[in-house]
Parts: structure tokens; C-alpha cells; sequence
């Protein structure tokens, strides 16, 4: 499961195009999304880069850097066995070209990062193609070259070949159809100049963005996230200046508002925050709920205004839904707490059979780690941590949540990660044969199953996609009306521009093959509105349109 937003920068990533974690790029999580998310949001594009990058793992949706975390390992640890002395590039070769990583290559402080390693460089293989060298850059850097693109990596090895600390420095992907040629004095531009340039250009050059930024944000995925943030608000006119540094971009048909626009002393972008686009006439509601129906795959989408349904699409449509099936589990703790069973200050502790998969970071916490109910509940719904929600699910128990979310059986985001396991196949088929007692019999197998790399999602591969949580839009709005009211749902608004609305409440999901936005909206003059849009598809789905159509849906009822 992933998260809900987009962000470039090195410790989030959101894009949030007139309709955010967007754009052509989607970072579900405002953390590592890995293989669980919760989804996109918005048009903005957030690049803030720091200077060092721990190497991660890329199974992001169209944006493919995920967010990288920063962890550097000691440099002094036991010796491997058996382990000769390597060279940084005989070790950077191995690690980039091995079907398995081994954790001798590293010194134990990077246990806990080991799967994200594992799946970072599948995921630059995945991108980029095969492995073609590695070039000795000095100062402890290196150039990984790629059939389609390059990776620049910063490391050290301690005596024994063992890593003892690896850092992203930059990727860049070979775009022959973008320009590469600059625009003169572009160290004299002011940032008004630079977006003038950008929103008016045919064709976009690197070289007017840092490579901090473009470490974060592919080349190539910078004019597709652009077009998704201005799509429908026909050809650009002018940028205007705001106060406190922020922009107004004016097209013939509407706004988008640029809320950071950085510069460094070459004219460059080295931060970009986009707000949503606003066209001069809101979108017809009957035309937005259609244009899901022309996407490809299957859509369910229903819009629901004061407790009235006010446009649907095969609303009681059984889909997939990733981490939206988690507003569940908050439903069933919010009526936990108004019973008094459970309190949000409350204090439970993590355990080993709670750890799970990115999106989130808990996984890499100590067993027996101390952390509120309150803490858990704005973990999973913001970031969409996997790991929050086993212990939460743990804590109110399946039954509640299963009745709510219309489920016999109710897997964990571990145990969903264990049955996609090809190791755990035997399980898998038995849980799908089976009827709900049968399954959560097999779930409690699962439990103590092991779990696959990260690298199995890598691309936003779908995988078994059989094994789910299938849930109407028609139940996800019930229960965000239930949950919207809490402050935490409202840390991530998701593809909604905050600014248009009085409160957004938001929680997304996705994996391969599955997207899911579910948002509740105060709108300015008071309705209550619910949307929720739902994709399946046996590919990858078109992230960038199926975000740029729940955009429409959200500027049809603002």
C-alpha cells in the first residue's frame, strides 16, 4: 500500500497537479512509498534537496525515485567471511547486477535498510536497462551507467569489500526528446523569468534545474507533470508575483498558483511547489464522473453531496483499493475510543510480527518501541505506514473492521505481503480457494510467513492481483464521513488544493494495477462532499490520467 502525495525533495516527494501526488509522478507516501501507498496528490512538484540521499528503494509510480531516507552506517564492523577485498566499483558492479543481495556485502548497520538497497537498484534496472559500467568520479563517487540513464552514488568500504555507507547522489535518465541546450543568461533570471520560460517553452531543457533537483525529478518526467498541472487551463499568458515569494501563472482558461519557486546562482530550479490549476469555469460534474468510464481497465467512482449520491460510475463495483481499506480500521478505532475501549494517548508497543513493508518507516523501529494509538492513527492515514496499521488492526481486532469494510477476512499489510511471496505460494492458493474461515486460517500461517524483497513491486509490477482488499467507493465514502472530522485526516490532503476548499479530508491506496483517491471536502459555501474514484487494471495504471480526472471531479464541486 502507498501513500497519498506527491513531493520532490529528499525527505518528501509530492507532485500535486491540478490533481497531486500527481502529475506524472506519484509518490503515494510522504515517505518511502514502496509497495503499499496511499496515493498521489495534488500538482505540486516539492523539490528541497539536501545534500546526502541514503540509497533507497524506487518503486515509485511514474516518478520512480522514491523518497530517499537517510541512514549512514558506522564506518568501522566486523569483517565478512570469506570476503575478499573489493574495489568500490567491483562492489557497486556486484550490488547492481546481482539477482540477490547478499548481506555480507554490508556492515551490519545496514540490516534494517538491506530490502530497500535491494530494491533501489532493481528499480535503476528496471528504469534504466542493463548495467554498462561504473566510473570512478573522485571523492568517493561514482557513476553507475545504465543502457538508458546514469546513477551517481557516493560510498565507502571498509577493509573487508563491506559497504559501510552509500548515498544517492543523482540519476538522470537519457531523454532525447528533451532539449539540451540553455537559455542565455540564465544566471541573471529572476524566478518570475524562469516560470515564464518554463510554462512557455515547446520543449523544457535539464539545464534550467539543479541536480539536486533533477537527482529527484527524471528529466523526462518533468514536461508530463507540467502538462498534468496545467491541463484544461489552455495556452499559458503570463506569471504574475504574490506575496511572500509565491506566483500566479494565467492561461486562457485559468490559474495555477506556484507557491516556491527557488532558484540557485546559475537560474536554475533547485525548489518547485505547484498549487492546484483553477479553470475559469468549474467542469461539468456529469462529464468529470464520465471521463472516468474512457480510462482504461475498470472505474468506479461515486459523489456523494450531503448524503446525497450527485454522480456515480459503478459505485457498487467490488475493486481493489489498497491503503484506502485502512480507513476502516480508523473507523473502527474512532468507535473503540467513543466506548471507551481504547484511549488516543494510550500507549501500546510494536512488535516484530507488526513489521511489514514500506510505504512508512516503523518497520526499521525497535521491537517493543512505546508509541500512542494517536501517533499509529495519523502514521497510517498520513503516510500510510504499513507497519502502524498491523499494530492497530491488531489492537481493535479484524472482526469489527472486516464488518465495516464489508470483509470476511480481514489480512494485515504483512500478511498481504507474505502471500504475494512466490515463496509462499502454497498459501496463497489456499487463501483464494478458501471460503472466510478458511482464509483467516491460512492468515494466521501467513503471519509468521516470510516476506518477499521489496524489489517483487519494483515498477509498480503487478503482482497476484487476485489478493486484495476489494471495497466499494459506496462503503469508502461511509466510512470517511465517519473519520473526516478527526484533525488527522486532514496532515495529507492528497490531490485537493487545501486552498480551494475550507477542510480536506483525504486517504488514497495503491499498488500495481490498483489506485484508489477517497476525499472529503468542506467546500466554501458548506455542502459536505465526498468523492471516491477507484482503478483496476491488469497494468499499471495510467496514474497521471487517472489523477488529472479525479482533479476535474474536485473542481466540478468546489
Amino acid at each position: 500500500m502507498r501513500c497519498a502525495s506527491w513531493a520532490w525533495s529528499s525527505k518528501i516527494t509530492s507532485i500535486q497537479s491540478a490533481a497531486p501526488f500527481s502529475g506524472a509522478a506519484f509518490l503515494a507516501c510522504l515517505y518511502p512509498q514502496l509497495i503499499f501507498r496511499n496515493v498521489p496528490v495534488r500538482s505540486r512538484i516539492v523539490v528541497g534537496m539536501s545534500k546526502s540521499l541514503l540509497l533507497s528503494a524506487l518503486l515509485g509510480l511514474t516518478l520512480n525515485p522514491a523518497a530517499l531516507a537517510q541512514t549512514t552506517a558506522p564506518t568501522t564492523s566486523t569483517t565478512a567471511q570469506s570476503t575478499p577485498a573489493l574495489t568500490p566499483q567491483a562492489a557497486l558492479t556486484r550490488l547492481a547486477t546481482a539477482m540477490k543481495v547478499n548481506a555480507s556485502w554490508f556492515v551490519p548497520a545496514f540490516a534494517s535498510a538491506l530490502p530497500q538497497v535491494a530494491g533501489g537498484f532493481q528499480g535503476f534496472t528496471s528504469q534504466f536497462g542493463a548495467l554498462q559500467g561504473v566510473d570512478d568520479l573522485g571523492s568517493n563517487q561514482y557513476r553507475l551507467r545504465y543502457a538508458g540513464g546514469t546513477v551517481t552514488v557516493e560510498t565507502q568500504l571498509n577493509a573487508a569489500g563491506q559497504f559501510t555507507s552509500l548515498f544517492l547522489r543523482g540519476q538522470q535518465a537519457s531523454v532525447p526528446t528533451v532539449s539540451t541546450q540553455s537559455a542565455p543568461n540564465s544566471a541573471s533570471l529572476t524566478p518570475q523569468a524562469a516560470l515564464t520560460r518554463l510554462f512557455s517553452a515547446k520543449m523544457l531543457s535539464p539545464d534550467w534545474f539543479s541536480a539536486d533537483f533533477l537527482s529527484q525529478v527524471p528529466a523526462a518526467q518533468l514536461a508530463p507533470i507540467l502538462a498534468t498541472a496545467s491541463s484544461g487551463l489552455g495556452a499559458f499568458q503570463s506569471v504574475e508575483p504574490g506575496p511572500n515569494g509565491t506566483f500566479t501563472a494565467r492561461f486562457a482558461q485559468g490559474t495555477l498558483s506556484v507557491n516556491l519557486a527557488s532558484l540557485d546562482a546559475q537560474g536554475r530550479f533547485t525548489g518547485l511547489l505547484l498549487g492546484a490549476g483553477v479553470p475559469t469555469q468549474k467542469p461539468n460534474l456529469a462529464e468529470a464522473v464520465a471521463a472516468f468510464g474512457k480510462l482504461a481497465g475498470q472505474s468506479s467512482v461515486v459523489v456523494i453531496e450531503n448524503g446525497k449520491t450527485v454522480g456515480s460510475l459503478s459505485p457498487d463495483s467490488k475493486l481493489a483499493v489498497g491503503s484506502a481499506f485502512k480507513l476502516g480500521i480508523l473507523a473502527e478505532l474512532l468507535a473503540q475510543v467513543k466506548t471507551g475501549q481504547h484511549q488516543w494517548s494510550e500507549v501500546t508497543t510494536l512488535q516484530a510480527g507488526d513489521k511489514a513493508l514500506p510505504s512508512g518507516f516503523l518497520q526499521t523501529w525497535p521491537d517493543n518501541a512505546p508509541l500512542t494509538v494517536q501517533t499509529l492513527a495519523t502514521l497510517m492515514i498520513s503516510q500510510s505506514d504499513n507497519t502502524a496499521t498491523n499494530v492497530l488492526l491488531r489492537l481493535v481486532g479484524r472482526d469489527g473492521v472486516g464488518q465495516r469494510l464489508g470483509l470476511g477476512a480481514v489480512p494485515s499489510t504483512r500478511d498481504l505481503f507474505a502471500l504475494k511471496n512466490p515463496a509462499n505460494k502454497a498459501l496463497l492458493d489456499a487463501y483464494l480457494k478458501g471460503n472466510d474461515t478458511q482464509k483467516r486460517a491460512v492468515l494466521a500461517q501467513a503471519a509468521t510467513a516470510p516476506l518477499p524483497s521489496v524489489g517483487l513491486f519494483a515498477g509498480d509490477a503487478v503482482v497476484s492481483p487476485q489478493l486484495e482488499w476489494f471495497v466499494p467507493v459506496t462503503t469508502l465514502c461511509a466510512l470517511m464521513n465517519e473519520v473526516a472530522v478527526l484533525p488527522l485526516m486532514q496532515v495529507n490532503s492528497g490531490v485537493a488544493d487545501p486552498s480551494l476548499f475550507k477542510t480536506v479530508s483525504f486517504k488514497g491506496g495503491s499498488e500495481g494495477g490498483v489506485l484508489n483517491f477517497t476525499t472529503q471536502v468542506t467546500t466554501n459555501d458548506g455542502r459536505t462532499v465526498c468523492l471516491s474514484a477507484t482503478g483496476n487494471d491488469s497494468k499499471p495504471i495510467d496514474q497521471n490520467a487517472f489523477a488529472g480526472a479525479y482533479s476535474k471531479l474536485l473542481q466540478a464541486v468546489r
